[in-house]
Protein backbone atom coordinates (compact mmCIF):
# COMPACT_ATOMS: atom_id res chain seq x y z
CA UNK A 1 0.00 0.00 0.00
CA UNK A 2 1.25 3.50 -0.75
CA UNK A 3 2.63 5.40 2.26
CA UNK A 4 0.75 8.46 3.17
CA UNK A 5 2.66 11.36 4.87
CA UNK A 6 1.00 13.39 6.70
CA UNK A 7 2.80 16.76 6.65
CA UNK A 8 2.89 18.92 9.81
CA UNK A 9 0.06 22.03 8.97
CA UNK A 10 2.03 25.45 8.99
CA UNK A 11 0.56 28.06 10.73
CA UNK A 12 -1.64 30.13 8.66
CA UNK A 13 -0.40 32.97 7.90
CA UNK A 14 -2.97 35.69 8.22
CA UNK A 15 -4.11 38.11 5.67
CA UNK A 16 -5.21 41.18 5.60
CA UNK A 17 -6.96 44.38 3.47
CA UNK A 18 -5.69 47.24 5.45
CA UNK A 19 -3.30 49.92 4.90
CA UNK A 20 -0.24 49.51 6.64
CA UNK A 21 2.69 52.80 6.42
CA UNK A 22 6.18 51.39 6.31
CA UNK A 23 9.01 53.69 7.49
CA UNK A 24 12.05 52.18 6.88
CA UNK A 25 15.68 54.57 5.53
CA UNK A 26 16.89 51.30 4.31
CA UNK A 27 15.50 51.12 0.89
CA UNK A 28 15.93 46.89 0.38
CA UNK A 29 14.31 46.71 3.78
CA UNK A 30 11.37 48.86 2.43
CA UNK A 31 11.15 46.89 -0.18
CA UNK A 32 11.24 43.67 1.32
CA UNK A 33 8.49 44.99 3.83
CA UNK A 34 6.38 46.33 0.81
CA UNK A 35 6.49 42.93 -1.37
CA UNK A 36 5.73 40.49 1.52
CA UNK A 37 2.85 42.83 3.03
CA UNK A 38 1.20 43.78 -0.44
CA UNK A 39 1.60 40.03 -1.32
CA UNK A 40 -0.89 39.48 1.43
CA UNK A 41 -3.07 41.50 1.04
CA UNK A 42 -2.11 45.16 2.63
CA UNK A 43 -2.15 48.03 0.93
CA UNK A 44 1.22 49.66 1.61
CA UNK A 45 2.54 53.01 1.64
CA UNK A 46 6.14 53.66 2.10
CA UNK A 47 8.10 56.64 3.82
CA UNK A 48 12.06 56.59 3.87
CA UNK A 49 12.72 59.13 6.78
CA UNK A 50 10.66 60.42 10.32
CA UNK A 51 9.50 63.38 8.57
CA UNK A 52 8.41 61.71 5.42
CA UNK A 53 6.55 59.54 7.85
CA UNK A 54 4.72 62.01 9.33
CA UNK A 55 3.72 63.81 6.42
CA UNK A 56 2.01 60.50 4.45
CA UNK A 57 0.45 60.20 8.05
CA UNK A 58 -0.64 63.64 7.90
CA UNK A 59 -2.04 63.14 4.54
CA UNK A 60 -3.63 59.75 4.69
CA UNK A 61 -3.81 59.12 8.38
CA UNK A 62 -7.68 58.44 8.16
CA UNK A 63 -6.82 55.18 5.64
CA UNK A 64 -3.84 54.21 7.51
CA UNK A 65 -4.47 50.93 10.34
CA UNK A 66 -1.09 50.56 11.18
CA UNK A 67 2.39 52.32 11.09
CA UNK A 68 5.25 49.53 10.98
CA UNK A 69 8.33 51.67 11.73
CA UNK A 70 12.28 51.47 12.57
CA UNK A 71 13.59 53.20 15.37
CA UNK A 72 16.57 54.71 13.99
CA UNK A 73 15.53 57.23 11.48
CA UNK A 74 17.06 60.04 9.99
CA UNK A 75 15.80 63.51 9.90
CA UNK A 76 12.63 62.21 12.85
CA UNK A 77 13.62 59.01 14.52
CA UNK A 78 11.08 56.80 14.86
CA UNK A 79 10.21 57.86 18.36
CA UNK A 80 9.74 61.20 17.72
CA UNK A 81 7.89 60.43 14.52
CA UNK A 82 5.45 58.16 16.58
CA UNK A 83 4.66 61.05 19.43
CA UNK A 84 3.81 63.77 16.69
CA UNK A 85 1.72 60.72 15.16
CA UNK A 86 -0.08 60.65 18.51
CA UNK A 87 -1.06 64.06 18.54
CA UNK A 88 -2.50 63.63 15.21
CA UNK A 89 -4.50 60.49 15.87
CA UNK A 90 -4.54 59.40 20.07
CA UNK A 91 -5.75 55.36 18.39
CA UNK A 92 -2.63 55.40 15.96
CA UNK A 93 -1.53 52.18 16.31
CA UNK A 94 2.63 51.46 15.71
CA UNK A 95 5.09 48.68 15.61
CA UNK A 96 8.50 49.86 16.41
CA UNK A 97 11.54 47.68 15.08
CA UNK A 98 15.06 48.10 15.98
CA UNK A 99 18.14 46.02 16.32
CA UNK A 100 18.11 46.62 20.16
CA UNK A 101 15.79 47.39 22.49
CA UNK A 102 16.71 49.23 25.87
CA UNK A 103 14.59 47.21 28.65
CA UNK A 104 13.64 51.09 30.06
CA UNK A 105 13.20 52.39 26.87
CA UNK A 106 10.81 49.72 25.67
CA UNK A 107 8.91 50.43 28.99
CA UNK A 108 8.64 54.17 28.32
CA UNK A 109 7.17 53.57 24.57
CA UNK A 110 5.10 50.91 25.73
CA UNK A 111 3.67 54.06 28.70
CA UNK A 112 3.53 56.14 25.38
CA UNK A 113 1.06 53.68 23.78
CA UNK A 114 3.50 51.76 21.37
CA UNK A 115 1.38 48.39 20.45
CA UNK A 116 4.51 46.50 20.29
CA UNK A 117 7.97 46.05 19.01
CA UNK A 118 9.94 43.45 16.68
CA UNK A 119 13.44 42.82 16.87
CA UNK A 120 15.42 43.20 13.69
CA UNK A 121 16.43 41.72 11.23
CA UNK A 122 12.69 41.12 10.09
CA UNK A 123 10.98 38.20 9.93
CA UNK A 124 8.54 38.20 7.70
CA UNK A 125 5.92 35.41 9.21
CA UNK A 126 6.38 36.85 12.63
CA UNK A 127 5.52 40.42 11.18
CA UNK A 128 2.53 39.49 9.18
CA UNK A 129 1.25 37.63 12.79
CA UNK A 130 2.04 40.92 14.77
CA UNK A 131 0.36 43.21 12.06
CA UNK A 132 -2.58 40.98 12.09
CA UNK A 133 -3.19 40.87 16.39
CA UNK A 134 -2.51 44.67 16.56
CA UNK A 135 -4.78 45.74 14.11
CA UNK A 136 -7.52 42.87 15.74
CA UNK A 137 -6.64 44.08 19.12
CA UNK A 138 -8.72 47.00 18.10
Amino acid sequence: PPVVRVSEPREEIPEGSETVLIVEDEEMLRDLLKTFLSGNGYTVLTAQNGEEGLEVFRERGKEISLVLSDMGLPRLGGWEMFQQMKELDGDVKVILASGYFDPNLKMDLVKAGAKDFIQKPYVPDYILRRIREVIDAG
